[in-house]
């Protein structure tokens, strides 16, 4: 009897050891990230994590919406691992605590317009924006005080005296891929929209015109990805530290001069 249960007893606990290495790499498997970004980015963002979770394993969860909606989301659930977008309007929600950037790039603001657009395709409708706008019927944004690119488009007409004028003919929408919707659609004029958006529905518009920064124009936006304090939520950190270098790294700087950053 002493021999069986001794026998029980040796099996029992080969059965334990055997299975600590398998304990040990689950535990040693990096956590998922939360990252979350302004809508406009949001194609760049999906290549990004992919080639991510391709290159690390570490699965990325994803969140987009104009700016205000992010940073809402960012307070209701408490964490954000990573923000992508515009850094004044990030150093804006200070409660967010996100000292560490990274910077992506710079963000561009262009005026487009739809196919066909005053009964021709060639010459462009609109070579000069500050003439030719007023003879558009309907011209979409951002919402300038949610949305980057909604601030950098109102930014642009005050300069140019066309904010006044124009208010009987713009539609505020919510995100830059409400205003692209409206033009590949056909059911808008004219909107305001970001370069990286611009490229990516190109072939479902009229055209496009990028709009530089400047004293008479809009601010520079620079685009950063910002990250917690480093002691913060430390059950991540490992791979947001992945992250911060994957970015730096040739795949991750393609995309980003793809997409017009």
């Amino acid at each position: 009897m002493q021999a069986v249960l001794l026998t029980r007893r040796r099996l029992v606990l080969g059965g334990l050891i055997s299975m600590l290495p398998a304990a040990r790499a689950v535990a040693a498997e990096p956590a998922g990230l939360l990252i979350m970004a302004g809508a406009g980015y949001k194609r760049p963002v999906e290549a990004l994590c992919a080639d991510f979770t391709r290159e690390t394993g570490i699965a990325v969860e994803r969140s987009y919406g104009n700016l205000q909606q992010i940073f809402a989301q960012a307070r209701a659930s408490g964490r954000v691992d990573v923000l992508i977008g515009d850094a004044d309007f990030i150093d804006h929600a200070k409660d967010l605590n996100l000292p560490q950037r990274q910077m992506l790039g710079q963000g561009k603001l262009v005026l487009a317009w739809r196919r066909k657009l005053l009964g021709r395709r060639s010459p462009d409708p609109i070579t000069d924006p500050v003439r030719d706008l007023p003879q558009m019927q309907s011209i979409t944004l951002p919402n300038p005080k949610q949305a980057i690119y909604g601030r950098a488009a109102e930014q642009w007409l005050e300069a140019k005296g066309l904010w006044a004028p124009l208010q009987d003919k713009l539609k505020i929408v919510q995100t830059v891929p409400q205003v692209s919707a409206y033009l590949t659609s056909g059911q808008i004029d004219a909107g305001f929209m970001n370069l990286t958006e611009a490229l990516a529905v190109k072939g479902q518009l009229g055209g496009f015109i990028t709009l530089q920064p400047g004293a008479d124009s809009y601010a520079p936006i620079d685009i950063v990805a910002a990250f917690p304090i480093a002691g913060a939520q430390p059950e991540s950190a490992a791979s947001r530290t992945q992250f911060a270098q994957f970015l730096q790294g040739a795949a991750a700087q393609a995309i980003l001069r793809n997409a017009g950053l």
